[in-house]
């Protein structure tokens, strides 16, 4: 894992977060309740750039190589249901024993709820750009504040991801996205000093990350599906950490 550093916690001035530890126990999960407000569902509006077809959907973008713009723009509603490509960020968080942080989605989503997901992730809405937008999600959804220059030096890839599926509220949608995937550490975050965004996350709750590349793997119902270069991704970085760690 690229960055190594000491997250800093939003702390809630209300209805912060909080539970109650024994002498030695371990927090595995911890589940919302009245904490940071954010609106719930989507914004149907929400403006995205749009972007040109990858040449490969199945493949990490070469080192060096960016999405390219089309200098369209289109409302959130009008891309998923065309299946335009358009950008989002994904940021995990993973600790010292090679644990990846992973949320409940909230059963107020429109797809997957009440799925575990990645640590936080969201679109980037037109004129935002990638580490802006990683660091503002990773406040609204955990309650967790991290400087740029760290999401920066935690980015791994953007890769090419596409899901077809339906939602109680609209319907059908084709989602193609491309999605800049940081991995950030920390040595001292612990889960009852998060503040879990209401609409947005259900539960936290921290995994061995190879139980979450068998989650995947297996197909497991109750994780968000992931295609196999970004599972790809993930396993190679906490490889990476662990040689590290030898080293």
């Amino acid at each position: 894992m690229r960055a190594l550093l000491s997250l800093v916690l939003h702390q809630a001035t209300t209805s912060r977060l909080s539970l109650g530890r024994g002498a030695g126990a371990q927090l595995r999960c911890v589940t919302s309740r009245m904490v940071a407000e954010f609106p719930h569902g989507q914004d149907l509006t929400e403006q995205f750039e749009l972007y040109a077809a990858p040449d490969r959907a199945d493949a990490v973008l070469p080192a060096g190589a960016a999405p390219r713009m089309l200098g369209q723009r289109k409302a959130r509603g009008e891309v998923h249901r065309d299946g335009d490509w358009h950008r989002s960020v994904h940021v995990w968080l993973a600790d010292n024993q090679g644990r990846l942080l992973l949320q409940q989605r909230s059963m107020e989503k429109d797809t997957n709820p009440g799925c575990w997901d990645v640590s936080c992730a969201g679109h980037i809405t037109a004129g935002d750009d990638s580490l802006e937008t990683a660091q503002r999600e990773l406040e609204e959804e955990i309650g967790v504040k991290v400087e740029l220059q760290a999401l920066r030096e935690a980015w791994l890839c953007t890769l090419p991801s596409q899901d077809v599926g339906n939602t109680e509220k609209h319907g059908s949608y084709i989602c193609r996205e491309f999605q800049d995937v940081y991995l950030l550490r920390s040595s001292s975050l612990t889960l009852d000093e998060l503040t879990l965004g209401t609409g947005e996350v259900s539960a936290v709750k921290w995994l061995p990350g190879e139980e979450v590349l068998v989650a995947w793997k297996t197909a497991d119902a109750t994780y968000v599906r992931r295609d196999p270069h970004y599972q790809q991704v993930i396993a190679d970085a906490l490889k990476n950490d662990r040689q590290h760690k030898l080293g």
